[in-house]
């Protein structure tokens, strides 16, 4: 395994597992923070690869490097910044860099797989609640499982987290990275992912996107609402909300490690309306 060093390289990129540097002219590194994340970043390059066979813009991958005692995912990235930093510096921008990014999505959304080829979108989000299972209330839990399970099957490739962070801009077109949560799914799922971060967030932590996005919070309901409605998707759904606070709550006991947190009750009591709503017993 290549050992590299990361002294003195600019970060062009920060997620939940680690950061993107950039190595050189047209190379990143995604570094983990743990080593234990190996064989997430070794699903992460294969997903990758296949995503880009199926003709996916996306980073190409190309090895897996030692960095001290950690790991890291490297990409072929030539010139590239994510959408989210070039928000920041083009404010006056937004309306056409939304138009193009929805376009993307729908582009993404286009493009089938063939059975097995990727994980059911379904699976991972039942995959969410097991995780959670100790958590949640078990007649919620149960009503949840249920409504994952009948959330239509299709064939249509979901990034998972299609977030303007995991957007790039590179020679006037759009790729992908963090190809590890692609999954085969309804476009519900991926709009689940978006109200996750562009609208739960906010709301349970006021003031989260600006630190963590560095965008307002009503920039970031222009975008999930205008990104939505482009793709000629409803963005009050329910049964988006349904799932996209679900995402929420994985995020907060899971990834985050804060069952105690002060999101988590209000949180259960969303989801309970939101069923409740929906009719789901």
């Amino acid at each position: 395994m290549k050992e590299i060093h990361i002294d003195g390289c600019p970060v062009i990129g920060t997620g939940a597992f680690g950061k993107v540097y950039r190595i050189d002219a047209d190379t990143v590194v995604k570094v983990y923070d743990d080593p234990a994340n190996l064989p997430l970043i070794e699903t992460e390059q294969e997903r990758s690869r296949r995503a880009f066979i199926k003709g996916i813009p996306t980073a190409i991958p190309f090895g897996i490097a030692r960095i001290g005692q950690t790991y890291g995912s490297m990409f072929e990235l030539i010139e590239a910044r994510n959408c989210n930093d070039f928000l920041i510096s083009h404010p006056e921008k937004a309306d056409s860099l939304i138009a193009e990014y929805a376009a993307f999505i729908r582009k993404i959304h286009a493009v089938k797989s063939e059975p097995g080829e990727f994980p059911d979108a379904r699976d991972v989000y039942l995959g969410y609640l097991e995780c959670m299972r100790e958590y949640i209330p078990g007649e919620i839990y149960g009503r949840l499982a249920g409504f994952v399970r009948a959330v239509p099957e299709s064939s249509g490739l979901v990034h998972g987290d299609i977030q303007m962070k995991n957007v790039m801009l590179s020679n006037g077109g759009m790729l992908l990275i963090d190809m590890n949560t692609i999954s085969a799914g309804s476009s519900l799922f991926e709009f689940a992912g978006l109200y996750r971060t562009y609208i739960a967030f906010n709301e349970r932590d006021p003031g989260n996107s600006e630190r963590f996005l560095g965008l307002s919070a009503d920039i970031c309901r222009k975008i999930y609402y205008r990104t939505a409605k482009l793709c000629g998707v409803d963005p009050e759904r329910r049964d988006i909300l349904i799932l996209g606070w679900l995402r929420f709550l994985h995020v907060v006991i899971v990834e985050l490690s804060s069952p105690e947190s002060p999101a988590v009750k209000p949180t259960l009591e969303t989801l309970r309306r939101l069923l409740d709503e929906e009719n789901i017993h």
